[in-house]
């Protein structure tokens, strides 16, 4: 006979907030210019503490790190997304992809500032 889990506990919960991804770009120029282009994925995310270590290696390496959140499992999502929070943007300084103690896939983004975004329509499509 078969054992069976009475019950489903321990879910993800993904309720901090919603976040928007988008792809880093260049234009086909002689020299060309970073633009992001947004991919019309929007996830559901967690909030996760940015530990001091974290933050003390990545100033090390002149990065400013400025969240960290955990999403559904996205092997799409690398350093080359960047993710709109809000109204802010942030660059993936990390995506860390796991299955964690209850089976559940996820991945933690490490995120760092992304100032002045140029979008797709601010540039035009070159």
């Amino acid at each position: 006979m078969q054992n069976f889990k009475r019950g489903i506990t321990n879910l993800p919960i993904y309720n901090d907030g919603v976040l928007e991804v988008f792809e880093m770009k260049q234009t086909k120029d002689t020299c060309p210019m970073e633009y992001i282009k947004s991919t019309g994925k929007k996830l559901y995310f967690e909030e996760l503490s940015v530990t001091d270590r974290l933050r003390f290696e990545a100033e090390q390496r002149d990065k400013n790190i400025s969240l960290k959140v955990r999403i559904p499992q996205t092997k799409e999502i690398t350093s080359m997304n960047v993710v709109k929070i809000g109204s802010e943007y942030h660059k993936v300084f990390n995506s860390y992809h796991f299955t964690n103690k209850e089976g559940f896939k996820q991945t933690d983004l490490t995120l760092e500032n992304y100032p002045n975004p140029r979008l797709e329509e601010d540039c035009g499509k070159r």
